[in-house]
């Protein structure tokens, strides 16, 4: 009986010491988890405000991603903008474009749309703008790069 108490104590020190010695990576590590996720979150029109657009400019670009907005609606059936209510109503935009079921057709128009506002937009920029718009696209690009790679910025 004097060995069954002993051995439960030895079992109890080790169990102790493991956790010891556990716990406090274990919680770094779900502190680092929140912190990388944290710094993946979209950073909604920061590079925008890096180009130091004038009033003028803000208000063209408005009008442009309204035209655009309003255009893309169009492109789609009355059952496809009730999902994407739906969609947004919920919070759940994740993987909604895919569940729209869009045909080849409506695809081209998306595109094609894109390209459009993608070039009216450019054409509000000044040259300065448009050079550091550039930059600031292959830095991201290149930080893409680096993430697929498994490399940290």
């Amino acid at each position: 009986m004097f060995r069954n108490i002993k051995k439960l104590l030895a079992i109890a020190c080790v169990t102790v010491a493991v956790g010891a010695v556990a716990i406090p990576s274990l919680v770094s590590a779900q502190s680092s988890t929140q912190n990388s996720t944290e710094k993946r979150k979209p950073r909604q029109g920061e590079g925008w405000k890096q180009l130091n657009l004038t009033e003028a400019q803000k208000a063209q670009m408005k009008i442009i991603r309204e035209s655009a907005k309003t255009r893309s609606q169009s492109v789609f059936t009355p059952e496809q903008r009730a999902l994407m209510a739906q969609a947004r109503q919920s919070g759940d935009r994740k993987g909604v474009r895919k569940s729209l079921n869009l045909t080849d057709a409506q695809k081209q128009k998306m595109k094609a749309i894109a390209e459009d506002t993608k070039t009216q937009m450019k054409k509000v920029l000044t040259p300065a703008q448009q050079q550091q718009l550039e930059q600031m696209k292959q830095q991201r690009q290149a930080n893409r790069g680096m993430m697929r790679q498994g490399t940290p910025r």
